[in-house]
């Protein structure tokens, strides 16, 4: 997850990639239903279940953590419900859409055919917006499904007016519709099985070395070496990033103001508590050159009983360094030193715990 800018706001990517598929559904459906009399009808229903799966996945930590949430309300801000929560909204958009079948079975052809014609489309267009803003120079997997899913939607699109039969295969009759399905999952498990090979041999492969140091570029990409510093903790001792090599390191840069950091300190509280006996560290840059007295940076650490490292970037090196724009941010560092991932904005227990895998693989 990261953090877009729009003007002087910070929007969550996963939100906007939200936003941009369920409009790109919305507009495919408004204009192929065009002079159909059943356009409303289909319209309001698509709307009415995108509603209910944004609310269900943006709010569905008052169903999955509602103590928690109840004592932090502002955590409904600035978090949603994760993997569980887009799930929560996929079950009951699906029994909404049931619901809305059963009062007219005689438009389920219809009904099925604008679901995938929608979801062609919003594939197409979140695929397509990952792609260009994550690196559109480069070939990815990202562009591979934009390309699969705007096949899918201009097929799905030229016989959208088809019998139903005919518009589920494509105009190629069952068995050549079977066989193109099976051609593409031979091809899925060949592609996917030359990825691991390739992983593997990279992962196998003994590292460049100069002397005794492994070569690796210095940088805050996923993959570059994560740039070394030495801050000073509250009782003004030194510690650097190196120090903790061999241990995955989840590097957090937070204020004491920061509303988002006042939600998300909390769980990373619980994350440290449960996997401290394990090679995972958190280290807590306070941005202490934005803040306004060290009083209340230490009253912070002692409300939500940090137990973690908290360092003290006292004049906003380190911040800058790492290019920290929104708060909190948090980089994810292998045990070897190289930054596995970053996150611009709160993240939750969950998220810190697929991250640290993630990293420790």
């Amino acid at each position: 997850m990261s953090i877009i800018p729009i003007g002087p706001l910070m929007i969550r990517a996963d939100i906007v990639i939200f936003l941009i598929c369920a409009a790109a559904g919305f507009a495919a459906l408004r204009i192929r239903l065009r002079q159909m009399p059943q356009r409303e009808w289909i319209l309001d229903t698509y709307l009415s279940v995108i509603i209910i799966g944004f609310l269900s996945w943006k709010f569905g930590m008052l169903v999955f953590d509602p103590i928690r949430t109840l004592q932090h309300p502002t955590s409904l801000i600035y978090m949603t419900g994760g993997v569980r929560g887009l799930w929560l909204g996929v079950v009951l958009a699906i029994v909404y859409a049931v619901l809305r079948w059963n009062r007219k079975r005689g438009e389920s052809g219809l009904l099925l055919k604008s679901a995938l014609l929608s979801a062609f489309a919003s594939g197409t267009a979140g695929y397509l917006f990952q792609w260009l803003w994550a690196d559109g120079a480069s070939v990815t997997p990202s562009l591979f499904y934009a390309l699969l899913f705007g096949v899918l939607l201009t097929v799905s699109w030229s016989r959208f007016q088809a019998p139903l039969p005919q518009f589920l295969t494509l105009g190629l009759g069952k068995n050549r519709a079977v066989l193109v399905v099976m051609a593409a999952l031979f091809a899925w498990v060949i592609y996917d099985f030359a990825s691991n090979t390739a992983s593997e041999r990279e992962a196998a492969a003994p590292p460049h070395q100069e002397g005794s140091q492994e070569i690796t570029a210095e940088g805050l990409k996923p993959g570059l070496r994560a740039p070394d510093f030495t801050l000073t903790d509250s009782v003004g001792r030194e510690i650097k990033l190196s120090d903790y090599r061999g241990q995955t390191v989840l590097l957090n840069f937070w204020a004491s103001w920061c509303p988002p950091c006042k939600v998300e300190m909390p769980y990373m509280q619980d994350f440290y508590e449960k996997y401290q006996d394990e090679e995972v560290i958190i280290l807590a840059v306070n941005m202490t050159h934005l803040e306004k007295s060290m009083s209340e940076v230490q009253s912070f650490v002692e409300k939500n009983g940090i137990t973690f490292p908290v360092l003290y970037d006292q004049h906003g090196e380190t911040t800058g360094r790492y290019e920290v724009v929104a708060y909190p941010t948090t980089y994810v560092i292998t045990p070897g030193g190289i930054v596995s991932g970053r996150f611009q904005g709160a993240i939750d227990e969950d998220i810190m715990a697929r991250a640290y895998r993630k990293a420790s693989e």
